[in-house]
């Protein structure tokens, strides 16, 4: 295993549709494309989990719109 630490170094856009899911615009320092994605992945996620628990503790709260 690799003792350099992975991480993302710029943050991009994560969309999901019913294409699948596009990763856009990151970058990772000591990682791989793929691990680049990966890591987009689960940054997503967080950031999806915190605005949603925003959502659900006070209207308005967080940051989701619907289309």
């Amino acid at each position: 295993m690799d003792e350099l630490e992975m991480m993302l170094s710029q943050l991009g856009t994560v969309t999901v549709s019913k294409a699948g899911i596009s990763v856009d615009g990151f970058d990772g320092k000591n990682a791989s494309c793929r691990e680049v994605a990966i890591m987009a992945a689960a940054w997503a996620i967080g950031e999806l989990q915190r605005e949603m628990l925003k959502t659900i503790k006070k209207p308005g709260g967080g940051n989701i719109s619907v289309d």
